[in-house]
């Protein structure tokens, strides 16, 4: 860890606590989640896939014209899964007699296939 990068650890690390109380709670889960989520921010600060900016403490990466392209590809993957899961799903459930909320599932599935998708293509390079 680099001490000029400190302003951004620090509020990074509040970023993931904050996030993982949302969804977990005050349970030892929501440790577990902060922990993967700020392992996640050290990896796109330190993996050479963005540029850094050193006069912007808090907010140092910055996306080139590859990145940007990368973010457009994974955010039209997002997209069209999330639009297939939402019209696809009613019609599955009740084929097997299940109860399924599409809306929510859908938009789970699309955040999920956004950040897998760009992590995929950033990876490549």
């Amino acid at each position: 860890m680099k001490k000029q990068f400190l302003p951004y650890y620090i509020s990074r690390a509040l970023l993931s606590v904050a996030f993982a109380m949302l969804v977990a709670g005050f349970t030892w889960k929501m440790i577990a989640l902060a922990i993967v989520l700020f392992g996640f921010f050290l990896l796109y600060l330190h993996s050479g896939w963005f540029k850094i900016d050193t006069n912007n403490a808090v907010f140092p990466l910055r996306r080139d014209s590859r990145a940007q392209l990368i973010q457009r590809k994974a955010l039209i993957i997002a997209i069209f899964v999330g639009l297939i899961t939402y019209f696809l799903l009613p019609f599955i459930s009740g084929l097997w007699g299940l109860t399924a909320f599409s809306g929510s599932t859908a938009f789970a599935l699309a955040i999920i296939a956004y950040f897998i998708s760009q992590f995929i293509f950033l990876s490549r390079a």
